[in-house]
């Protein structure tokens, strides 16, 4: 079972609201969750009430291989939450070889 933390969009129409769900990764975005670990309101203008994060949670899915959405990741980062997962997503063939000759040509 391939678990992924990642939005859940409710809310209504201009006015969307998220939860950071821990969700099984064949699953829709609107399909069923394993827990919700927070939220995302984006139409808050306070900081402090815009993102909320169970740590301790998130941290226990982390540690069982769940793998975070660029976007949750990027939250993580915000609350300086970096348990050694990082997003990288690998380079396509084309633009190794092009680093590759430049790295050769100079």
């Amino acid at each position: 079972m391939a678990v992924a933390i990642r939005l859940k969009r409710y809310g209504r129409r201009h006015r969307p609201f998220y939860r950071i769900e821990a969700i099984e990764k064949q699953n829709a975005r609107g399909g069923k969750s394993l827990e919700t670990l927070g939220y995302y309101d984006p139409m808050v203008a306070d900081d402090v009430k815009k993102l909320k994060l169970n740590v301790e949670r998130i941290q226990h899915w982390l540690d069982k291989g769940a793998r975070p959405s660029d976007t949750v990741n990027s939250f993580l980062r915000r609350v300086d939450v970096n348990f050694g997962y990082r997003n990288t997503k690998r380079k396509s063939r084309r633009s190794a070889q092009r680093n590759k000759k430049r790295s050769s040509a100079e």
